[in-house]
């Protein structure tokens, strides 16, 4: 049963159903959360390839936001996939001196490597839209583009994703101030697409629930861990 507060998110779509939007609905779906969804691009894509990419015009996603807000106000924002600098400037107009938490999945590339996100966009994205945010959710290839002490020193907090690093034990660190709180995990052999959206839009639906930060991720790490073992048992 869907509870009566929502989530707005903030994607692209993923015609392979694997990320974007239709992974954040269904996580949120699963978490009991309804979505309101704010379209920043349609993309053509498998799982192997993007095939194309068409941006929303940056008003448009400008005037989803505030439609969304005009009911119902959402409870927590997912971010994900902006495109180029104009939606970054739209979204951050949109949210300025909003104080609905905000968790920002810096989507820069694909899994298969195609860029989603343009230079001006990121550069964007670390002046106007950072210091909006609650939690960012960069995995290590996306932190070394954003620079690890902007990422400190403009948001609210950050988490920065390992797995892509080394070793057998995932390990997420998450630095809110001064305080460090590791979560770590075995790497599992199969590792979906989606990953990024699937752990931040239910971080953004533990914040809208009310958890704490650090509780909110910790709900949103094992959740993920657990999909991905129901995704291998059911192979």
């Amino acid at each position: 049963m869907l509870k009566s507060r929502s989530i707005l998110v903030i994607a692209g779509t993923d015609s392979s159903g694997g990320a974007g939007l239709s992974r954040d609905i269904a996580v949120a779906t699963e978490l009991g959360f309804a979505v309101k969804p704010v379209v920043t691009a349609v993309t053509a894509q498998s799982n192997n390839v993007v095939r194309r990419v068409e941006l929303m015009d940056a008003d448009l996603v400008k005037a989803q936001i505030e439609a969304a807000f005009a009911d119902d106000a959402p409870a927590a924002v997912k971010i994900g996939m902006l495109g180029d600098s104009a939606v970054v400037e739209a979204v951050a107009d949109a949210f300025n001196g909003c104080d609905v938490p905000i968790v920002l999945d810096p989507v820069i590339a694909a899994s298969s490597g195609a860029r989603l996100l343009s230079d001006k966009g990121i550069t964007a994205m670390k002046e106007r839209l950072l210091p909006l945010v609650a939690l960012v959710t960069p995995n290590l290839p996306e932190a070394k583009i954003l620079e690890p002490q902007s990422l400190h020193d403009l948001c609210g907090a950050v988490l920065l994703k390992g797995g892509h690093g080394d070793g057998n034990v995932l390990r997420d660190v998450l630095r809110d101030g001064p305080r460090e709180v590791v979560f770590t995990a075995q790497k599992q052999a199969f590792t979906p697409r989606g990953t990024g959206c699937t752990l931040s839009a239910a971080i953004s639906c533990g914040l809208a629930e009310g958890l704490a930060l650090d509780a909110a991720v910790w709900q949103a790490h094992q959740f993920v861990q657990n999909w991905i073992s129901r995704l291998q048992a059911s192979d």
